[in-house]
């Protein structure tokens, strides 16, 4: 194939490095997904032969087409039958679970990745062509946007699901401190295409920000640099109680709540910033910059 490409390249009068190179890169990914689709099929059928035959039915032959970074991938798996607990049917396909494949829709999560990547630094226009220069792949800036609202949706399932485990007591983190510092705060952000607010409304929402941490130390090489030690962080468009909620789940999945005697929390006073300050233990301050910007704001004569 290689001497095929090559005299194809000496006839070719308008050939030049940079064609040359797209050509050569979109052959490689068009082999890489005929390889992957025949390691899957391999096994597919390893876990066919492998499976208790007593548990898992087999149900046939199932198509599917993935789109990854490398191209759009067709190929086939086998769907099986079980039963649950409680005794009723159910489907799954082993290659999926042995896999530990997380797709959003038929895309691939490192696809979705690369497009997530794209879309916080640019608009979904401008994703949807940079994900077509850097991979084999095509989508449009619809597809992008619904990627979007697909992984939002599956955060937040996952974030909910935390909250109601932590509600239920089942998150026990283990480490042990006796005082966690936090900061909280938010960022106003412009809304892009279809996630605008509704007419009449501003096209900026807010996005909450929690910082946990359990103290700090200097930075390496630095006099008058410090660093916080053991930082976790928590962001959320959710509302103020909501996000509280997300906030103490993601803290109490860490540590050992009940071991926690006390809690510095610092920010600029707005009411979805200092609920709780009433629970036990927890301590409330204006940082510094909001300090001054509150005894300014309370100084009729500014010149003095």
């Amino acid at each position: 194939m290689g001497e095929i490409m090559y005299i194809l390249s000496l006839n070719d009068k308008e050939i030049t490095f940079n064609n040359l190179e797209k050509k050569i890169y979109k052959y490689v990914c068009d082999a890489a997904c005929n390889f992957l689709k025949e390691v899957l099929s391999h096994l597919d059928r390893g876990l066919m032969d492998e499976r208790d035959t007593k548990i898992y039915r087999n149900k046939g032959l199932k198509s599917t087409c993935i789109k990854i970074i490398m191209g759009n991938i067709e190929f086939e798996r086998r769907l099986y039958e079980f039963k649950t607990e409680d005794g009723k049917k159910a489907y799954k396909f082993l290659l999926d679970e042995y896999l530990q494949m997380d797709t959003i829709g038929h895309i691939s999560s490192t696809l979705v990745e690369k497009i997530v990547n794209n879309v916080t630094n640019v608009s979904y226009r401008n994703t949807a062509s940079n994900i077509e220069e850097l991979t084999n792949q095509r989508i449009n800036h619809t597809a992008v946007w619904d990627v979007v609202q697909k992984l939002g949706s599956k955060i937040e399932e996952k974030e909910e699901r935390k909250i109601l485990l932590n509600k239920k007591g089942k998150l026990n983190g283990s480490k042990e401190v006796n005082v966690l510092f936090q900061e909280q705060d938010g960022i106003w952000l412009n809304i892009q295409g279809k996630d605008k607010p509704g007419k009449g409304k501003s096209k900026k929402k807010e996005l909450k920000l929690r910082i946990t941490y359990e103290g700090w130390k200097k930075r390496n090489g630095s006099k008058d640099a410090y660093v916080v030690e053991n930082k976790i962080a928590c962001a959320s468009f959710s509302t103020g109680k909501k996000f509280k909620k997300l906030s103490d789940a993601t803290i109490a999945e860490v540590y050992n709540t009940d071991e926690i005697k006390v809690r510095i929390l610092n920010g600029d006073g707005t009411s979805w910033i200092k609920q709780g300050i009433e629970d036990e233990g927890v301590y409330f301050q204006l940082d510094p910059f909001h300090k001054s910007q509150a005894v300014l704001r309370n100084i009729q004569d500014k010149k003095e």
